[in-house]
């Protein structure tokens, strides 16, 4: 995969719910915590559209498979680290806009609460029914 395809979240405008995990240490005790709290929904966020990208410095991979390679991810970390955040937590979209933003691990209850919330997910929600 080249760089420029890895780092271009434009392609899950409309496609796919993101959640972006930025962590400076791979053993953060809030990245780690939240790698395993989404593990224990991958059904539910598959169901709901949602594309994992884990970011640790300057590198990603997406998924949770352990053989995923990492990539270069230069510009995506430049784009959402905070300098000041050893572990980040972002949501983001169909529309490609930031839903949650956080610096602690973050429940799978209330991420898919809050998926659930968002309009388009209502939509589809009522269409199954």
């Amino acid at each position: 995969m080249n760089t420029a395809q890895s780092q271009d979240l434009s392609k899950h405008h409309w496609e796919d719910r993101l959640i972006l995990l930025l962590t400076e240490d791979l053993e953060n005790e809030d990245f780690t915590n939240q790698l395993q709290e989404l593990e224990m929904g991958l059904k539910e966020l598959e169901d709901r559209k949602v594309v994992v990208y884990q970011v640790y410095q300057h590198q990603m991979k997406v998924g949770f498979a352990e053989d995923a390679q990492w990539t270069t991810a230069t510009n995506l970390y430049k784009k959402y680290d905070e300098k000041d955040s050893p572990f980040e937590f972002y949501l983001i979209g169909l529309d490609g806009k930031i839903k949650l933003k956080d610096y602690n691990c973050i429940s799978l209850d209330k991420i898919l609460d809050l998926i659930d919330s968002m309009p388009m997910r209502k939509d589809k929600i009522r269409s199954k029914s």
